[in-house]
């Protein structure tokens, strides 16, 4: 049976529509990942799904080395690695002898675990619906756009005993503590550790404050303090190295693409305008007789409803 042009022309329209809707969805299923973009040092050790493997610093083994959600990291004597979360400016700092986790990657954000040693965290401004955290032992510490640090290390004379340390160097730092006995405060964390949970202490860092726990007391709350002086010289010689470019109109892009209110307002722009559009193109092509013109304005229109959906889907899974 043979098919009729316009039969044909309706047919890739429908192709072109389908796969439009494709491209489109496809950052969807995009997996984040972070890069080591600077190391010195000898070496370290990656552990991921399961397997370990050695990476040998001098050969050149390191830098540019992609890092998944759930890797483990365990940095040698003397080693020290710089890490940039994928699209973003945000710039992690594994000091020697540390056992790091990238728990989680999302949205340029993500949640990290110190088992052992000492990590710094230069993280650019984040959205509300973008997650920055690094836990240890009780202690979680949580930022939107700042410069901190956080320390956990054990005992040698009690080795059950874990002593952690947060600090801030710019910006804020929310630090939320699980503990045994209930304690009364006017603030409430704003935080997922927090969330249904009644017995924590949280506290508000702001710059060059810091604050000390001991995983012997499960029933003080937390205070804050002013940073170490030990704690600055320690990153004073050992300053971050990288230092990323700008990029004016990729930073606006990723504000938008992770900004739930803004996603919405241009998921209703697209999809009206996309709607217009499409809807002029059938009736040139149907009434008019206008077939280029008209399939040309439909597959104009049926892909921006496409990226409005798209828009639309993306601020759900934010919110």
């Amino acid at each position: 049976m043979e098919i009729r042009s316009d039969s044909r022309a309706k047919l890739c329209f429908l192709m072109l529509f389908c796969l439009q809707i494709m491209v489109i969805a496809f950052p969807l299923s995009a997996q984040s990942s972070a890069e080591i973009v600077y190391a010195e040092g000898e070496g370290f050790s990656l552990v991921r799904n399961g397997e370990s493997e050695y990476y040998d610093i001098y050969l050149g083994e390191a830098e540019g080395l992609e890092l998944r959600g759930g890797d483990l990291i365990l940095s040698e004597a003397g080693t020290w690695i710089e890490i940039q979360l994928a699209g973003s400016g945000t710039i992690i700092k594994i000091a020697e002898n540390t056992t790091f986790t990238l728990k989680t990657l999302q949205n340029e954000g993500g949640t990290f675990e110190v088992s052992y040693g000492r990590v710094r965290a230069r993280v650019q401004k984040l959205t509300s619906e973008t997650p920055f955290w690094i836990e240890g032992s009780d202690t979680v510490a949580g930022v939107r756009g700042t410069d901190f640090g956080y320390d956990l290390f054990y005992d040698p004379a009690s080795p059950e005993k874990k002593n952690v340390s947060v600090y801030c160097f710019e910006g804020e730092v929310e630090v939320v503590r699980q503990l045994e006995t209930e304690v009364e405060e006017d603030f409430v964390a704003d935080s997922d550790f927090a969330k249904g949970k009644e017995k924590t202490s949280t506290v508000i860092l702001r710059r060059n404050e810091m604050v000390s726990i001991t995983s012997e007391d499960k029933t003080a709350p937390l205070n804050k303090s002013r940073i170490e002086s030990e704690v600055k010289e320690f990153w004073e010689v050992n300053e971050f190295i990288f230092e990323p470019e700008p990029d004016t109109e990729q930073n606006t892009f990723q504000l938008f693409h992770n900004d739930v209110k803004q996603l919405r307002q241009g998921a209703l722009v697209s999809t009206i305008t996309g709607t217009l559009l499409a809807g002029g193109g059938a009736a040139a092509y149907i009434l008019m007789d206008a077939e280029s013109v008209g399939i040309g304005m439909m597959t104009v229109g049926s892909s921006m409803i496409a990226a409005g959906g798209y828009f639309l889907i993306r601020s759900f899974i934010l919110q």
